[in-house]
């Protein structure tokens, strides 16, 4: 996504406790359901035991990326590849997502959930592997200076 792009939308910011309900529904956080976040969102498996969720424009911008790219390419396999390996979710009339068993189940994913904002996506951890991840507090101060902003 172009820095154009990123300034036309919210990012994704801050933590939330939700809990699956017995169907597989996560509620997704009200701030993150404005008019300024898109509707489709799609969701990935992570190496890092979560489940990532990136607004659906996404994995277009992805693709944009390559569309010089001849269809023997590389890269272009392996987006294609991991666009199989999507859920796409759009929240219900409660600001629901049904998240499918096999995704939960990859991420060790049990009732009790954190989403955690990531700017340009969300992540869902499992609750006691989140108190696991979670850093020392962050200040704006700290950030910039680790990160050279």
């Amino acid at each position: 996504m172009s820095h154009s792009d990123l300034t036309l939308r919210e990012g994704y910011t801050d933590t939330f406790a939700h809990a699956f309900d017995e169907k597989g529904r996560i509620t997704v956080p009200s701030e993150w359901r404005s008019e300024a976040h898109e509707k489709r969102l799609l969701v990935f498996r992570s190496q890092e035991n979560c489940l990532k969720v990136y607004p659906a424009s996404w994995l277009g911008a992805q693709m944009a990326k390559l569309k010089d790219a001849s269809m023997n390419d590389p890269r272009r396999r392996i987006l294609q590849n991991l666009a199989t390996a999507a859920q796409t979710v759009e929240c219900d009339a409660q600001g629901r997502i049904m998240i499918k068993e096999k995704l939960r189940q990859v991420a060790s994913l049990k009732k009790k959930t954190v989403l955690a904002g990531s700017f340009d996506h969300f992540q869902i951890w499992d609750a006691d592997d989140w108190k696991n991840q979670e850093e020392a507090t962050v200040t704006v101060e700290k950030a910039a200076l680790e990160a050279g902003l």
